[in-house]
């Protein structure tokens, strides 16, 4: 019997689609372009176009937007397994073919493809199942590839013994050292952790998040490490940067998570307040900036991306 999109996934996604694509943030061009040349999809700054993408669980097209705007489209293939996602998707990107599918039924041939891409998404499905079915349509040469935004240090930033990259945008880049020798852990806690509000925030968001997949528990990763269609993972590279959020904004952001949008209307109340509670009373003066009159709090944000191929 063949497994079935997760159904926590689906509901949430069907329902919070149009704040999904509003408040998560996008995806750093930096962290992008390191990405896609760990894949060999972009060589000497130049993307290979001529190469097949599949990108799986799409979304509203958060990474999507990255890959048209370096000239895929007639090369790529969406798939995602929401219809309130993909109606989102083709509301921003209407000449775009998309597929109402998922990890267990991608619509390709087999050893068609030349990447496949899953931005955001692969720990809804991280199983030998899926890993078999990816592996099915990419090319021998092919590689698989997964990319996520993260606000806090997890076990999924544990070293595994891959070739490990560490990128700073500039507004970091005075602000942070990164020591000879330090690990992916100490490097994700001195810098995400520049800004407590948002640690305080984090801790208190993730008490929810007790029973459903999530990118920080870092399952997935032991999958990839460990299973009979891909070697271990390659290439690590993480990514930080300042992000900025205006206060009005930090519940709304949040409620785009499953653990939250499924919280009852009482308890989506008691969660926002707790959460105005906590920005009361961590935000210093050096964790605001002001634009256009409107208060904004900075936090930093991680990217992680790993590459991995088929053995």
């Amino acid at each position: 019997m063949t497994p079935i999109a997760h159904q926590t996934a689906i509901s949430s996604f069907n329902s919070n689609h149009t704040s999904y694509d509003q408040f998560r943030p996008d995806f750093d061009p930096i962290s992008v372009d390191k990405f896609l040349q760990d894949l060999g999809l972009i060589e000497n700054q130049s993307p290979k176009t001529d190469k097949v993408i599949l990108e799986l669980a799409a979304g509203t097209g958060k990474f999507t937007k990255n890959l048209v705007d370096h000239g895929w489209k007639d090369n790529l293939i969406i798939v995602e397994p929401s219809k309130g996602m993909l109606e989102s998707f083709e509301k921003n990107f209407p000449g775009i073919k998309t597929h109402l599918n998922s990890s267990y039924d991608i619509p390709a041939e087999d050893a068609s493809v030349d990447s496949v891409i899953v931005a955001q998404g692969f720990h809804w499905f991280a199983d030998r199942d899926s890993l078999k079915e990816i592996k099915r349509v990419l090319k021998p040469s092919g590689t698989f590839g997964c990319i996520w935004n993260y606000d806090g240090p997890s076990p999924s930033q544990v070293d595994v013994g891959s070739k490990t990259h560490y990128l700073l945008d500039n507004s970091l880049s005075t602000k942070v050292h990164i020591p000879e020798g330090a690990d992916s852990m100490d490097i994700s806690n001195s810098t995400i952790g520049l800004h407590k509000w948002n640690v305080h925030l984090v801790d208190y968001i993730y008490s929810f998040d007790v029973d459903v997949p999530q990118y920080r528990t870092g399952v997935w990763k032991k999958v990839l490490m460990d299973n009979e269609y891909f070697k271990p993972i390659e290439v690590e590279t993480y990514f930080y940067k300042i992000s900025s959020i205006p206060k009005h904004s930090v519940f709304q952001y949040w409620l785009t998570r499953s653990f939250i949008t499924k919280l009852s209307d009482e308890e989506k109340v008691k969660c926002e307040k707790t959460i105005n509670e906590i920005i009361d009373k961590y935000v210093t003066d050096d964790d605001k900036i002001q634009e256009n009159g409107n208060i904004y709090l900075q936090r930093v944000l991680g990217t992680h991306s790993i590459v991995a191929f088929p053995k």
